[in-house]
């Protein structure tokens, strides 16, 4: 992690706002669709990122991931396909590289909070983190720093956490659901 912080391009990638509004996703009624297919058993099969505050607290659908948590190592999952436009689409929309490092479907319980924390590995240091939110609620706030937001369905953010400290609370009935791509 060391050799991350003092690499000089890998510094300047990185945005000078916690959050970064990009747009709306275009067919973003398609993406939803996508994820209300989702069964509970695609929600609960992956348990290699459960590891750290946030991954302990969410149940995620990897699309594309490392194993080996270091840049160019990609592996897709077999549900990414159904995915991968609406991965492009936000990429194209935030216009910060071209390169897909991770994508993932993260689902936040109900009544569940990610407390305060800092993100940290190579590919997080490296790469813009989008968001797109899927499903939400006004009762689920994500926070970096001091600032404070509701993001609302289908639209498209750079959410620049590593460094920062950050948590998320869902206060609201129902679970919320983000696409999150990392990209350079």
């Amino acid at each position: 992690m060391a050799g991350v912080l003092l690499c000089p391009e890998l510094n300047e990638m990185k945005e000078n706002q916690p959050f970064l509004y990009c747009g709306k996703l275009p067919n973003f009624d398609f993406l939803l669709n996508e994820v209300l297919s989702l069964n509970e058993y695609q929600w609960v099969l992956f348990k290699e990122r459960k590891s750290g505050v946030a991954a302990e607290k969410t149940d995620t659908i990897p699309l594309v991931y490392d194993k080996k948590i270091k840049l160019g190592s990609r592996i897709t999952h077999e549900l990414y396909k159904n995915f991968e436009n609406h991965v492009h689409s936000a990429v194209k929309l935030c216009n910060v590289g071209t390169t897909v490092e991770q994508a993932m479907l993260a689902r936040l319980g109900n009544g569940v909070e990610i407390k305060r924390h800092k993100d940290k590995g190579v590919i997080t240091a490296a790469t813009h983190r989008i968001h797109v939110p899927i499903i939400t609620n006004d009762k689920c706030i994500f926070t970096v720093d001091t600032e404070s937001k509701f993001l609302p369905a289908g639209e498209v953010w750079i959410i620049d956490n590593v460094g920062r400290y950050h948590s998320v609370y869902n206060m609201g009935e129902q679970s919320r659901i983000h696409l999150i791509i990392d990209v350079h």
